[in-house]
């Protein structure tokens, strides 16, 4: 009999998504499938469970939330060898890898896609010891979507994102960081960079043009320190998509780096992986080709 096992984060969004839990219910259990729910209670609490699941138990994994949520269920999955293929429901604040699938946020649209069975390969990102699926970034703004009061997320949706970042500007210094590719090392100042599997991030949908999360690589963006009359100015052009040809930007396509923060101060050290605290730099990440299959809407 097929099988699938949803996991879902009650506060995510707009908390609407236990309301449409018998949506869900009704459209699998009516295309024959043993339906199978867990509620997360606290962060962890997915990864935990999904740790004790066997490839037999199931035919689907299937997640509803953020891509934090998102990021939970798929490092556990990785870490238990769980070939099995994820049905992501988008409903969070930001949807950014669910956005590259091209997934209806409406939940009976989404199974419909499910149903359709369009399995699809793609790429998924490892930083030292833990797995992402969109975006391992550090500087300026790292810890925005760790640091915002969960019920003016839920309100202002990516808005609030945008807020508590223009809030850390005054006090924000640049930093001295060591990048390595292939095939070259760089060092200068910067203030952020972000190191991106699709081309979207925290909201930002033009991030990079090319990017892909089925190429094998990674697109490495980094604002490099500038004053700050120049900086709003180039922020703007993120927001257009007219960046990457700035000389104030480092723009490089690869399938490894190494990032390494040569300042002595440890609150440069922080990097955000998915919207959640990552591991500190130094960074070893790579690119885990194919390595997760995904329902896809393209």
């Amino acid at each position: 009999m097929k099988r699938i096992k949803l996991f879902y984060n009650p506060v995510s969004g707009d908390r609407k998504f236990p309301q449409q839990l018998d949506t869900f219910i009704y459209k699998f259990q009516k295309a024959g499938y043993d339906v199978s729910i867990f509620r997360s209670e606290q962060k962890g609490d997915i990864y935990d469970t999904v740790k004790m699941i066997s490839a037999k138990d199931y035919s689907i994994l299937a997640v509803a939330g953020g891509d934090g949520t998102v990021n939970e269920i798929v490092n556990g999955m990785m870490e238990k060898k769980l070939d099995l293929p994820l049905a992501i429901f988008p409903v969070g604040t930001a949807n950014d890898f669910g956005h590259h699938l091209n997934l209806p946020k409406s939940v009976a649209d989404c199974c419909d896609v499910i149903l359709r069975n369009n399995i699809r390969r793609v790429d998924i990102g490892k930083v030292n010891d833990k797995y992402f699926i969109n975006v391992c970034s550090g500087g300026l703004f790292t810890t925005v979507s760790q640091s915002v009061d969960l019920n003016i997320k839920n309100t202002l949706g990516k808005m609030a994102y945008y807020i508590k970042g223009i809030e850390q500007l005054p006090n924000f210094k640049p930093i001295r960081l060591k990048i390595e590719t292939s095939n070259s090392t760089i060092e200068d100042m910067f203030y952020l960079f972000l190191v991106l599997n699709g081309n979207s991030a925290g909201g930002f949908e033009r991030l990079s043009r090319e990017a892909s999360v089925e190429d094998g690589l990674f697109d490495f963006i980094g604002v490099k320190a500038r004053p700050f009359h120049e900086l709003a100015i180039l922020f703007l052009k993120i927001l257009k998509g007219e960046h990457l040809d700035d000389p104030n930007i480092l723009f490089i396509r690869d399938k490894k780096f190494k990032i390494a923060c040569l300042e002595d101060d440890r609150r440069f050290f922080e990097s955000d992986v998915d919207g959640e605290k990552g591991p500190d730099l130094p960074l070893d990440i790579e690119v885990i080709k194919k390595g997760l299959k995904v329902f896809s809407n393209i």
